[in-house]
């Protein structure tokens, strides 16, 4: 991908700025077990200083916007990788990246050199695919290895059901406007009780993101959810100190 013409030449060199620093630090938030609190995995975020950037989202924008966008992913892959050694034993560590970046043989390379350390990729791409047999033998590749393929927030858009019906996930991350006041609206929970069904006949994990109150979370597991990540368990932090020696 080149650099396109409306890229702002200023933010481009803030990218840059922080690549060449490696100004990337990492927050993890846990997925837990809904009915006793046990931890499946944390997923890692990358975090920005202000004086960089806003908010992630507008650091991976501009970076993609540069055409540098699959180096800041790889970055930020490479220092969440760095923690994995911290991962509590039996969690595993879940990673985001976008299609382009999954297609990149240096970041796949990455991937599989960690393979055996329990890794989730979350495939966050919102955009159209274009070619879905290039992605379907990337996605193979890092199965092959070990590697479980999630798919980022479920039924925001057009482009995730995509990757479900092309991909077959390991896992289903239901976006948050699924779970955003589940326990008052039938509509939602009417929904959320056929993607249960539907991710039990597909053989793939469910996890409701966004999870912040305890009516929420109440409601999720009688509809038969078992996993949820969001604030009402834990906000994105540390990794938790380890308790062995």
């Amino acid at each position: 991908m080149t650099p396109t013409l409306s890229a702002d030449p200023a933010a481009r060199c803030t990218v840059r700025h922080v690549l060449d620093s490696r100004a990337v630090r990492m927050a993890f938030q846990p997925v837990v077990q809904l009915q006793d609190g046990s931890v499946l995995a944390y997923e890692a975020l990358a975090r920005f200083d202000q004086e960089h950037f806003d908010s992630p989202a507008h650091a991976f924008a501009a970076a993609a916007e540069a055409g540098i966008g699959v180096e800041l992913e790889l970055l930020a892959l490479q220092q969440a990788l760095n923690s994995i050694d911290d991962i509590p034993p039996g969690a595993w560590l879940t990673t985001n990246l976008s299609v382009e970046a999954l297609l990149n043989r240096g970041v796949r390379a990455t991937l599989i050199a960690h393979a055996d350390r329990n890794v989730i990729v979350e495939i966050t791409e919102h955009s159209e695919v274009g070619d879905y047999s290039a992605l379907r033998e990337a996605t193979s590749e890092l199965r092959a290895a070990g590697i479980l393929i999630a798919v980022d927030d479920a039924g925001a858009g057009f482009a995730s059901l995509s990757h479900i019906l092309q991909l077959h996930p390991d896992i289903i991350k239901l976006d948050i406007m699924f779970t955003r006041g589940i326990d008052t609206d039938p509509i939602r929970a009417a929904l959320i009780r056929a993607l249960v069904a539907f991710a039990d006949e597909a053989g793939a994990m469910l996890i409701a993101e966004g999870v912040e109150t305890p009516a929420e979370y109440d409601t999720l597991i009688e509809l038969g959810v078992r996993l949820g990540q969001g604030y009402f368990m834990a906000r994105p932090g540390p990794l938790p100190q380890p308790l062995w020696p």
